[in-house]
């Protein structure tokens, strides 16, 4: 994996479907992006399922090394993919995951940490919350790239996004599900995304790869607005309003000088977190 990259979001058209048949739909766009040349491409939050909160939870839910996951696997062969399922885990727990793969390999597994139980949206009933943020070569291990993945709300918790820099992480994939109604009529949830975004790869000096559903189930909007942002905080690509796949190219010359010119992870300095955790008064 060279210093540059080009990086890909799916945006997917809302609604359930079952494992068996989502996995048809990530391995059309798997290869659909190796036709582009993608290095690294990201679908929306529980893209195998669609975005499920009810009774079907258990009837969608699967292992990490189940035949379906192994099967997309099998697929990234010079790719990697980042997609997103109902997993059951440690003692018939259910996480909202996301998985990266490549090459036949799992590189990451990340359960979503912030569920969201505010607005039309009660993930704590269905789901158990994750508890590590991890970064990760998401290529050669030999190259500078070192990626991370937080799911939706986990993006808005700074410590999280912290977390994620002091890893190490200059590449943020993140896959979402976002609708205009889910916290209020007067939040605007595409408008927050964009500061949220932009703010963070600003802050910083990191890629981020968003992707998100697009159009209407059950009672919700899904918006879109998936798209790629480069480490000022600049939009270098974004979807158009249906199912569609997007790509830019990130250069790692970008990330050196924005980490240069506001050297915020310089100065996150994970001891004073450690000592003011720790301080009684």
């Amino acid at each position: 994996m060279t210093k540059k990259l080009t990086l890909a979001s799916v945006q997917l058209t809302a609604g359930p479907t079952f494992p068996k048949d989502g996995v048809v739909r990530h391995l059309d766009y798997i290869a659909q992006a190796k036709k582009l040349s993608v290095d690294i491409l990201v679908f929306p939050e529980l893209s195998l399922t669609g975005y499920v909160l009810n009774e079907r939870v258990p009837d969608v839910a699967l292992r990490y090394n189940d035949d379906i996951i192994t099967q997309i696997a099998k697929a990234s062969e010079g790719i990697t993919v980042t997609f997103s399922f109902i997993e059951e885990g440690e003692g018939v727990r259910y996480f909202n995951s996301a998985i990266t793969v490549r090459d036949g390999r799992v590189l990451n597994l990340h359960r979503k940490i912030n569920l969201v139980t505010y607005g039309l949206l009660d993930e704590g009933k269905h789901f158990a919350s994750g508890e590590e943020v991890n970064a990760f070569a998401p290529g050669s291990i030999e190259s500078q790239w070192s990626a991370s993945t937080l799911i939706c709300a986990d993006h808005w918790n700074p410590l999280l996004l912290s977390l994620s820099a002091l890893r190490g992480s200059n590449l943020l994939l993140a896959p979402i599900a976002s609708a205009l109604e889910a916290v209020g009529d007067s939040f605007s949830n595409p408008e927050g995304w964009q500061q949220n975004l932009g703010n963070t790869a600003l802050t910083f000096g990191s890629y981020i790869v968003m992707s998100n559903w697009i159009g209407a189930q059950d009672n919700i909007t899904f918006w879109g607005g998936s798209c790629i942002v480069s480490p000022k905080g600049k939009v270098l690509s974004t979807a158009t309003d249906n199912e569609c796949l997007i790509t830019a190219v990130a250069e790692y010359s970008e990330v050196k000088q924005a980490r240069y010119l506001l050297p915020t992870l310089r100065d996150l300095n994970p001891h004073h977190f450690v000592r003011e955790f720790a301080r009684k008064t």
